[in-house]
């Protein structure tokens, strides 16, 4: 059987989609003109072709949803003799109204054929064998309507005249068809390209993120080690401070590029789940206090009583867009305070969560005001010091404000400092929602893990060497292996309590070896499964978690986080080893 080729697939797709949304506003108009044609057209004749155009719909309505399946040569035939069936019969209507003695009748089918081709012109021209399928149809009542006009009193020479202009109206008309199909296509060649090119770009900047991560997880985690190891050395402490925060700024960098690319690729969605606002809130000031106090300021807050306990939000992205204000308010102020004041207002079952971020910092004009949340945009001072970023910050956490319901306003001064108020509209829960949520243990020191043996699956030697330092202080057994092959070969002849697993591998990766532990069923399958990965997108950790992993550690990696972490999974009873068991 003849093969449809992609061209034709996706013309008939996009004309079928476009015949399929006009179809409401199509049948309500012909209905609308039908009734009208009541008070001049007999009633018989009328309601049946009405009733011969409904069913037409009907059938029509059917070849949509098969084309929107799949495009077959049996859906395309269908929907093209249902398209010139439906056009002849509507077009019985103008003509049954010009066949009547009565001028003003003549007129009304005339209009309502000119605008059933602008129509066609318009909205048919996707596919242009169906454009010039529907749209010829009418020409040819056109012709008829004009020619049994003038045979009544027009001479030969006046006959042929007319026929000449219509002949050119009737080519001017298809010739218009024609040119917006090519606008059509061109359209949607560049909406291809576009999209494909935005692909690209999530592709590019996924494998670059990837790749970045990686020496950044060394670094910071090395860095972090020679403070740890070495207390008694002002030198080595200053050194390892600076390569933390270095490559932590390197990190939010990062971030913000990859969200700024999903945001443009329209793939930003939020995930929502029970947090308790407060603690969430909390969290993201503390992050700072180090920051501010390094530079002399005040860091002080105040969380209103009137914030709910729980409630259904997106901790990542509140902790997000609370962290930018902050971040924004300690490097541009250089000495005075930062104030956060967090409070919510009741509607209903929700509430609209308030926090205000207050500096004493430098403050900005109006005209800086107004360009502040435009993309790469950042205020510069020529009298202060240089402060680093990307202008993506604050664009970023308005859309995500936005996302939530609510916006980042600000009021601002030179020289008298900003104060910048974020609001977010989220519901209530109920306080037994979270009652199995135990508590952060981050900042716990260990002493012991509940684990007694981990099997760390990495192919980069530096990320091991990092796992491994982090746990140099505790009586395990710390296995490692290079890829997923070589993991699975070491269960299958030795028990472990946890496996650390990276995603991106050679031989076997990260998913892979999920679902392989997963087949293997008994002892393998209920072994628990930490993903210790630089693939840190939300629907990265969403995936892993769906495939039986039962944490998730993005690179690069904290010492306390990994510990928590180990900790947590520990303590909580995984019910696939009672499965096994």
């Amino acid at each position: 059987m003849l093969k449809i080729s992609p061209e034709l697939a996706i013309s008939v797709a996009a004309q079928n989609d476009l015949v399929r949304a006009d179809l409401p506003t199509r049948f309500a108009s012909i209905t609308i003109v039908s009734l009208l044609s009541l008070f001049f057209l007999p009633a018989t004749v009328l309601g049946a072709v009405y009733l011969a155009y409904a069913v037409t719909e009907i059938v029509g309505v059917f070849v949509y949803r098969m084309l929107a399946r799949e495009v077959t040569w049996r859906g395309i035939v269908l929907f093209s003799t249902s398209a010139f069936v439906g056009v002849w019969i509507f077009n019985l209507i103008p003509l049954l109204l010009f066949l009547e003695q009565d001028p003003f009748l003549k007129m009304i089918g005339a209009m309502l054929l000119i605008i059933a081709l602008n129509h066609c012109v318009v909205a048919r021209a996707t596919w242009i064998f169906f454009g010039f399928l529907t749209t010829i149809p009418i020409i040819c009542v056109v012709g008829f309507i004009i020619f049994s006009f003038l045979r009544e009193f027009a001479t030969m020479a006046e006959m042929m005249t007319a026929t000449i202009i219509a002949v050119i109206g009737a080519a001017y008309t298809l010739h218009a068809l024609w040119a917006q199909h090519k606008l059509n296509a061109r359209l949607q060649e560049a909406l291809e390209e576009a999209e494909a090119g935005s692909r690209a770009k999530s592709r590019f900047l996924a494998a670059i993120s990837h790749e970045i991560r990686t020496p950044l997880n060394a670094i910071c985690g090395m860095s972090e080690l020679i403070g740890e190891d070495n207390p008694d050395s002002p030198l080595l402490q200053e050194r390892s401070k600076l390569l933390r925060t270095s490559a932590v700024a390197l990190t939010s960098i990062l971030d913000d590029v990859l969200d700024h690319a999903k945001i443009e690729a329209g793939l930003m969605e939020l995930s929502l789940a029970a947090a308790a606002p407060a603690v969430e809130i909390k969290s993201a000031i503390e992050m700072f206090r180090a920051l501010a106090e390094e530079k002399g300021l005040r860091l002080e807050f105040t969380i209103d009583e009137s914030l709910p306990a729980y409630a259904e939000c997106d901790a990542l992205r509140l902790r997000q867009v609370i962290g930018n204000l902050l971040s924004n308010a300690v490097k541009y102020t250089d000495k005075g305070e930062v104030t956060v004041h967090a409070s919510a207002e009741t509607e209903g079952d929700h509430v609209i969560i308030k926090v205000k971020v207050a500096d004493t910092g430098r403050g900005m004009t109006p005209e800086q005001t107004e360009r502040l949340f435009q993309d790469f945009y950042r205020v510069e001072d020529k009298s202060a010091p240089t402060v680093p970023g990307t202008g993506l910050g604050l664009p970023i956490a308005r859309r995500f404000a936005r996302m939530m319901n609510g916006d980042i306003t600000l009021t601002t001064n030179p020289a008298q400092g900003s104060c910048f108020t974020f609001t977010c509209r989220v519901r209530v829960l109920e306080s037994a929602v979270l009652s199995s949520v135990s508590p952060s243990t981050t900042d716990i020191k260990f002493t012991d893990l509940g684990v007694q043996s981990i099997l760390l699956v990495d192919d980069t030697a530096s990320n091991r060497l990092v796992v491994r330092s982090f746990l140099k202080d505790f009586d395990l057994d710390l296995i490692e292996a290079n890829n997923g092959a070589d993991a699975l070969a070491i269960l299958d002849h030795s028990s472990v309590d946890l496996v650390l697993l990276d995603m991106k591998m050679p031989v076997m990766d990260g998913q892979d070896t999920l679902l392989a532990m997963t087949a293997r069923g008994g002892r393998i399958a209920a072994t628990p499964v930490v993903m210790l990965t630089a693939n840190a997108a939300p629907e990265d950790r969403e995936l892993f978690l769906s495939l039986g992993a039962v944490g998730y550690i993005a690179k690069p990696v904290r010492k306390a986080d990994l510990l928590t972490e180990i900790k947590r999974v520990a303590s909580v009873p995984d019910p696939k080893h009672n499965e096994a068991g």
